[in-house]
């Protein structure tokens, strides 16, 4: 697997990380557990958790999975948001449709938007920030971890001193290497501007809007990037599939000859993982690799370089849809 150099931490960095939003609750621990295994395997070793995911339990599992192994892992937790507040309800609820809801995409969405299966946005104060990371340590069965972000904060929060001082003094205590803010652009241009401590952000990659050609140079103090949610952003994926089809034969042979495969899906699929390892080619690229075969796809992708052309060829699709909105 290709690997990236992050400021702030000494060893390589697989360029894809594993995602591990839905580990305890559309996945369950035994599934989870042997996803995580295999993926590791094959040189993932950035896994990205939060006290929320998983309906609160997939801190916890990925902690049974780390045993052993954390010294050759990168964790990175958040703080600001916690599990639905019907939480056991919920457990429950993930536990007996799992077998269904793992299958059926729109039956996933659906389940999604219910009031009852989002996470709470909790206020952020020095002291829940302490007591936040003190339980995910718990949890993960660690005494640090490497990123510890706060997770969709409020916008003025990011600048805040007392917020600043508290990750602040986690990090001089050795609890946490990197400082992060995990959230929309505008967050990930707050935190940068306050690089004395955040030195990491993660934000979602939206090929229309480019998110990352509007984060400041990396001169001085460098930073971090992780990126998520290539596929899923405002419908992307189906944005470039329709913009595929619309470009006739012609543009699905060539795409084939680039050797993407002849189903359209699927092509748009790698062609876009391809475009956001190319976006952000000196960071991480977070995936949801639960599913062997999306795994084996992912993981392939990844090995060599970047692929620029996959930049152009989204651009390339996507002009048209822009032109015709205007």
């Amino acid at each position: 697997m290709r690997t990236v150099r992050l400021p702030g931490l000494e060893r390589p960095v697989g360029a894809i990380g594993f995602g591990c939003a839905s580990l305890g609750s559309r996945i369950s621990a035994a599934q989870g557990l042997d996803a995580l295994a295999d993926a590791h395997a094959a040189g993932v070793n950035w896994f990205d958790v939060a006290p929320a995911y998983g309906a609160g339990d997939a801190e916890a599992i990925l902690g049974r999975f780390a045993r052993g192994k954390r010294d050759g892992i990168y964790i990175c937790t958040k703080v600001g948001l916690a599990p639905p507040q019907r939480n056991a309800l919920l457990k429950q609820v993930y536990s007996m449709a799992r077998p269904i809801v793992g299958t059926l995409t729109g039956l996933r969405r659906a389940f999604r938007r219910m009031p009852s299966t989002r996470n709470v946005s909790l206020p952020l104060t020095p002291q829940l920030i302490t007591d936040s990371l003190h339980s995910s340590l718990q949890r993960l069965g660690t005494d640090h971890v490497d990123v510890f972000a706060l997770h969709k904060p409020a916008h003025g929060d990011i600048g805040r001193d007392d917020i600043q001082r508290a990750l602040q003094g986690l990090r001089q205590a050795g609890k946490v290497r990197l400082i992060g803010v995990a959230g929309d652009l505008e967050a990930a241009q707050i935190a940068l501007a306050n690089r004395d401590t955040y030195t990491m952000v993660q934000l979602a990659d939206d090929p229309s809007a480019q998110p990352l050609q509007q984060l400041p140079p990396a001169g001085g103090p460098c930073y971090a990037v992780v990126t998520h949610s290539i596929l899923g952003v405002g419908g992307t994926r189906e944005r470039v599939l329709h913009a595929l089809r619309m470009a006739g034969p012609a543009a699905m042979s060539e795409m084939i000859r680039l050797g993407y495969s002849p189903k359209p899906e699927q092509a748009v699929a790698e062609l876009l993982l391809d475009r956001a390892l190319a976006a952000n080619a000196n960071g991480v690229v977070l995936m949801s690799m639960f599913g062997a075969r999306h795994r084996s796809e992912n993981l392939r992708r990844v090995q060599g370089t970047p692929k620029p052309e996959a930049l152009q060829w989204v651009s390339r699709l996507l002009a048209p849809v822009s032109e015709s909105r205007e």
